[in-house]
């Protein structure tokens, strides 16, 4: 391989998307999940900031771990960079255009460090039968047209990572979203489900399944109803199984 060659194939690897207040740098980090770290870039003039948005965090909560890192420990990890965090969000200092290209990969390396470390130190909060059940209940119907950990682009140009596609026939996809009774993964399950909805695809279908084992609010089940159809695993097999028919 040329080195131009290498170089375009480098360069196709990093997306920039547009977002409402700024860009989204998708970049060749890679989190333990093997998802690309993404930030974002906001600004104008010659004054901007880089900030993971929580990805670190999101990560860890959509692996299932518990998010108990506080702004004060990952900012342990990042202060030696130079950078912050608030609200669990990993940004920059202000920085003149010429600086943003380091300033990226500075903020993407810390929020992969930060969930690195977490991935290695922090505990599950909840049983994770309730993920493996509802795969290995997927695969026994649909194991010949399922995709696992299968990306979706969103309204927004943003991809968005799901636990299971199932291909149905007719051109339609059946998005399955596991999601854990913990608020950053509520939140960030909703995110992705309603971007994918406002692409008003009539071939995506999608859903939601919680385990009713966990002890739930009606006010964070009510919340993911915005995203997508809800349904409790110990109703996703009959759910599923009419939807697919």
């Amino acid at each position: 391989m040329e080195a131009q060659e290498l170089r375009d194939v480098l360069v196709s690897a990093v997306r920039v998307s547009a977002m409402g207040d700024g860009l989204r740098v998708t970049t060749h980090c890679l989190y333990p999940s093997n998802n690309a770290v993404g930030v974002a870039l906001r600004g104008r003039g010659n004054e901007f900031v880089i900030s993971d948005d929580g990805g670190a965090a999101l990560e860890l909560s959509d692996m299932g771990f518990v998010s108990c890192l506080s702004d004060r420990q990952m900012g342990a990890f990042v202060k030696p960079q130079g950078l912050k965090v608030r609200k669990g969000a990993i940004f920059s200092p202000v920085v003149s255009r010429s600086v943003v290209p380091a300033a990226l990969i500075l903020v993407a390396n810390a929020s992969k460090e930060v969930a690195d470390w977490g991935s290695q130190h922090l505990k599950f909060r909840v049983n994770r039968n309730f993920k493996a059940d509802l795969a290995a209940l997927l695969q026994r119907y649909f194991h010949e047209s399922m995709k696992n950990d299968a990306l979706i682009i969103g309204a927004s140009n943003k991809q968005h990572k799901f636990g299971h596609i199932i291909y149905l026939h007719g051109n339609r996809k059946l998005i399955i979203d596991p999601v854990i009774n913990d608020g950053s993964s509520i939140n960030s399950r909703v995110v992705a489900n309603m971007d994918v909805r406002l692409t008003k695809d009539p071939n995506v279908i999608q859903l939601i399944v919680y385990d009713d084992a966990a002890d739930w609010q009606a006010s964070d089940l009510k919340l993911l109803e915005l995203g997508a159809k809800t349904v409790a695993f110990s109703s996703a097999e009959a759910a599923i199984r009419r939807i697919a028919a």
